[in-house]
């Protein structure tokens, strides 16, 4: 598909007022979350992307800028910042049984980082909003509903006070910055890698599922932090790990619903373990490893592939046992927070289908390397390291 260049115009988050509905679960899941997740017998192999279907025109929207033909340079532009490019995606509407309603097109604005030969960089604009952070009630009911009939009565309590974590939602207002277009891969994980050290060292491949194309795994916090800081040094913009709201406003995408493809989820388009689905959708399968970034051919609404499933993806703040007292203007939250303990976001391929909705929130140690644990960046927008 051609590229094409954006005039610089500002996207607009249209927020769909969306009731959730009570339903009833169809599988048993484990309250507590996983262990360190054991190496698949099954052979690593590359994906490629599945085949797409025809389907109907959708009616909700993050409404795009308008185009421009390509050679004409977006106004305004820093001369320090890449071309602002363009690109054409699918987004889908699913019901409560995973069922693919409407499909339509959308288009968002990029920029290309060269970190080396043949090794790009996507960095995906998304726009400034507002949005509604965290779970309701009604959804946490459902989510406790389906997944703890099968538990015992301290697992119960253990589920619940879990999911608390993901209250009480607020009305968070986000400025506008670039989000990997995909999860951090291989490739890309090496590239840096290998740039000099700014506070500690960095292996050069981490990861147990092989390919370069694949999201980087058994990377912990302080690694991922580390290659932000390379990568800024190198480039001269500021990267960093997204704070927790911008996570969720990116994942969400201008949505409301459990997931950013609407009620439910089905394994044809995200990697997770289809086995323990969401709602009233069917048991679908388990690919038991990571899958090519982007591989499953559908993005949210701001085109951002793989917000759910494939691998867990690190947050900048520090853990909270809720959103008391969170900041409204979406930064990073730190005070009062556990600071050894961060924030993971998104679930992972061995994660049930619960565990990879939009608001699901989990801790772990800034140290810990797990095989379902990845990241991806932000570069904040209009911003240089001589300017910070």
């Amino acid at each position: 598909m051609m590229a094409v260049v954006l005039l610089l115009a500002n996207s607009q988050v249209v927020m769909v007022p969306n009731k959730t509905r009570p339903r009833r679960g169809t599988g048993k899941a484990k309250a507590k979350p996983k262990s360190k997740p054991q190496a698949s017998p099954t052979p690593v192999v590359e994906t490629e992307p599945d085949s797409k279907v025809s389907l109907p025109v959708m009616s909700f929207a993050v409404i795009p800028p308008p185009l421009k033909i390509e050679g004409v340079e977006a106004a305004g532009k820093p001369a320090a910042w890449p071309e602002l490019l363009g690109y054409e995606f699918d987004v889908i509407k699913a019901d409560d049984h995973g069922r693919v309603r409407e499909r339509r097109k959308e288009l968002a604005r990029f920029y290309l980082e060269s970190l080396s030969s043949g090794v790009n960089l996507e960095m995906v604009e998304v726009p400034a909003g507002m949005f509604l952070m965290g779970s309701s009630e009604a959804e946490l009911e459902q989510s406790e509903s389906n997944y703890s009939r099968s538990l015992g009565k301290e697992a119960k309590v253990e589920l619940h006070a879990r999911l608390q974590s993901e209250a009480p939602q607020r009305m968070v207002k986000v400025t506008g910055f670039f989000l990997s277009k995909y999860e951090i891969t291989q490739a890309q994980w090496r590239a840096v890698a290998g740039l000099p050290k700014v506070n500690r060292e960095l292996m050069s491949d981490p990861s147990h599922f092989k390919g370069g194309r694949r999201p980087v795994e058994q990377i912990s916090w302080e690694d991922a932090v580390e290659f932000c800081e390379r990568l800024s040094k190198a480039k001269g913009r500021h990267y960093r790990l997204p704070t927790e709201a911008e996570w969720e406003y990116a994942c969400r995408a201008g949505t409301n619903w459990p997931f950013s493809f609407g009620e439910a989820m089905s394994s044809k388009w995200a990697n997770y373990d289809g086995r323990q689905p969401y709602g009233q959708s069917s048991k679908d399968f388990n690919r038991r490893q990571t899958v090519v970034t982007g591989s499953l051919g559908m993005a949210n609404a701001f085109g951002l592939y793989d917000m759910h499933g494939n691998v867990w993806e690190w947050c900048q703040d520090s853990w909270h046992e809720s959103y008391l007292n969170a900041p409204v203007e979406g930064s990073t939250w730190q005070k009062d927070g556990e600071t050894e303990l961060r924030i993971l976001r998104g679930g992972a391929w061995d994660s049930l289908a619960a565990e990879s909705r939009s608001t699901e929130r989990r801790r772990a140690a800034s140290t810990i390397r797990l095989n379902n644990i990845g990241f991806r960046v932000v570069a904040e927008k209009e911003v240089s390291l001589e300017s910070k």
